[in-house]
């Protein structure tokens, strides 16, 4: 798809579900003589952590989680009021560290994925309701990677989580089963949503 086009789908999905964002988000992208006072700007929501010794329904955003260049986008476990997210894409990457607070200096595209992680699955909500739930294998991809854009894994319609309510990133563990770290090497875990965000125009 055209970036364009796609844009341009995307403004029109937002303005679709506009009545789960914020009142005033929702105003903003309410059309005021054939103009609206929201945009959309590409975007990638992105959060990397130690997952080390992880297990059950473990939490990949929490009250603790800080916004950190290189880290992560996210603030605790809410979007700032104004900036809702709608994406098609999601990539889940995995790396190990020699050490504790690496998470912004490893690399996350390795194939080489644990089988308690891929065996894990991805689960996001929003106000009661199921932003999305997928397999980790479904979201890691073979050796035959190359680039980038190769690690997303195409959702095939958009997804939106909406602005200045809480939300939860979960990844849940097969029971009875940990993420143990090596005796010298530490899990960590990039999660990152690519699509756009909306701002205000002025």
């Amino acid at each position: 798809m055209k970036n364009r086009d796609k844009i341009i789908k995307a403004l029109g999905f937002v303005i679709a579900v506009s009545n789960a964002f914020s009142s005033e988000l929702a105003q903003l992208l309410t059309p005021l003589n054939g103009e609206i006072g929201a945009r959309l700007t590409r975007h990638t929501v992105y959060v990397r952590k130690d997952a080390s010794n992880a297990s059950s329904a473990w939490k990949v955003i929490n009250e603790n989680t800080k916004k950190v260049d290189g880290v992560s986008s996210i603030s605790e476990t809410k979007l700032p009021k104004n900036q809702a997210i709608v994406f098609d894409r999601i990539a889940l990457g995995y790396a190990e560290g020699a050490s504790a607070g690496k998470e912004g200096s490893l690399d996350y595209s390795t194939a080489l994925v644990p089988a308690i992680l891929r065996n894990a699955n991805l689960v996001i909500t929003q106000n009661g309701r199921e932003v999305l739930d997928l397999p980790v294998a479904d979201l890691v991809k073979g050796q035959s990677t190359n680039t980038s854009g190769d690690m997303y894994h195409d959702l095939e319609g958009f997804s939106y989580l909406v602005d200045d309510q809480p939300m939860e990133w979960v990844l849940r563990f097969p029971e009875g089963t940990t993420f143990t770290p090596t005796a010298t090497m530490f899990n960590y875990i990039e999660i990152r949503l690519q699509g756009f965000k909306t701002t205000r125009k002025q």
